[in-house]
């Protein structure tokens, strides 16, 4: 069951994106003032429906947005074309892409890379990720928490996501305990005239440990600069924080 199908044009411009538009306003800023970032190139990963690759579009940086969703891309395409801003969309999976350009600044927002349930599928991410650097630069994710997913997710079962005279979305959470991975079954209800249609996608997330992330970026080729609880007061990671933040650079030019 594929994610970000038919859930793409529910997910465009609803309370899905009030994240995204923090990062654009407040955690993004944040983060190139502590870290004295004035990048030219940035490649968003997971980019969705494009509303962060835009935004940075609008300020100058030239931007590459890169999603396995073509629904979710076909958004973003269209709004930057609306706003004849010139960026770039590439459909591909962020754990096996390959560009021609190295970029400033790589992004991965809203737990993009909890996604990928294997182990090597994220190594093989950040490796990407470190290909497609200057030297120098900066990665920039965050990532929901073990405990997150598996203690916060959990609290709410079941939940009326969206609802609207004509769409009713309901979520399912559930967990796997033993293999810190939790699912959300996500089920869509379209009014269709006198009718309702129903769809439905599982959105599958996997927690990792904070030790296995620092490792894994280490073995990349990364120095991790920074990891928050919340980057807007600097403060360290701690236990009950369902999400973290890693600000991670590219330390040499090769590996």
């Amino acid at each position: 069951m594929s994610t970000y199908q038919h859930f793409a044009r529910h997910y465009h411009n609803s309370v899905y994106t009030f994240f995204t538009k923090r990062v654009i306003s407040e955690i993004f800023p944040h983060w190139l003032s502590l870290l004295n970032l004035q990048p030219g190139t940035l490649l968003d990963l997971a980019c969705g429906s494009g509303e962060f690759a835009i935004a940075q579009a609008r300020q100058g940086l030239k931007v590459v947005g890169l999603d396995r969703s073509k629904p979710l891309l076909k958004l973003a395409e269209s709004e930057a074309n609306a706003e004849r801003l010139s960026l770039r969309w590439v459909e591909a999976d962020m754990s096996s892409f390959s560009l021609p350009e190295r970029f400033d600044c790589v992004t991965c927002w809203f737990d993009s890379l909890n996604y990928l349930v294997k182990i090597e599928d994220l190594a093989s991410t950040f490796r990407n990720v470190w290909a497609h650097l200057n030297p120098g630069g900066i990665f920039l994710f965050d990532m929901n928490t073990i405990y997150g997913l598996l203690v916060q997710w959990q609290k709410q079962r079941v939940t009326i996501a969206q609802e609207s005279p004509d769409y009713i979305e309901i979520c399912e959470n559930s967990a796997d305990y033993e293999n810190a991975i939790a699912q959300m079954r996500i089920l869509m209800f379209e009014r269709q005239g006198k009718t309702w249609q129903r769809h439905e996608e599982l959105h599958t997330e996997r927690g990792y440990a904070v030790e296995d992330l620092l490792i894994l970026l280490q073995s990349s080729g990364f120095s991790s600069r920074y990891l928050f609880g919340n980057p807007l007061q600097e403060r360290p990671l701690e236990t009950e924080d369902s999400r973290l933040w890693i600000a991670a650079q590219k330390v040499e030019d090769s590996a």
